[in-house]
């Protein structure tokens, strides 16, 4: 491969890079397709709180937490149906793209917890400590 070939693949790939990001910050931004009381009944349906916790937290076995800030919809529904590690694969057939729909609702529809200032007692302790 020459120099310039070089130089044009990586300057196509860093615009490719740039216009995927663009695409994921502007689905962020859109509301959810989706229904959150019904992506909440799903989620539980599922399992999916099995191994993710009821609020989608994770737990302490390395299974990461799913909200708050979820990944963009169809990034995750892409990873539902083809998923990596340990979690199992759920086609369209086994959760209907609706159901992931509403399930993405629900986890971006769960708020980010308080902070240990924000907690009377957490926040007493640090104060003392200081």
């Amino acid at each position: 491969m020459t120099r310039s070939t070089r130089i044009v693949s990586l300057a196509l790939a860093t615009a490719a890079a740039a216009l995927l990001c663009v695409h994921a910050a502007a689905a962020q931004t859109t509301p959810p397709a989706g229904d959150a009381t019904r992506g909440k009944a799903a989620f539980m349906k599922y399992g999916c709180y099995e191994c993710h916790g009821t609020v989608a937290q994770g737990n302490y076995n390395g299974i990461p937490h799913l909200a708050p800030h979820p990944l963009a919809e169809a990034a995750l529904i892409g990873y539902i149906r083809r998923p990596s590690g340990q979690m199992p694969s759920y086609s369209a057939a086994i959760l209907p793209d609706k159901d992931a729909a509403d399930i993405w609702a629900y986890l971006a529809s769960i708020p980010a917890g308080k902070t240990a200032a924000e907690i009377p007692a957490l926040s007493a302790i640090s104060t003392k400590s200081k």
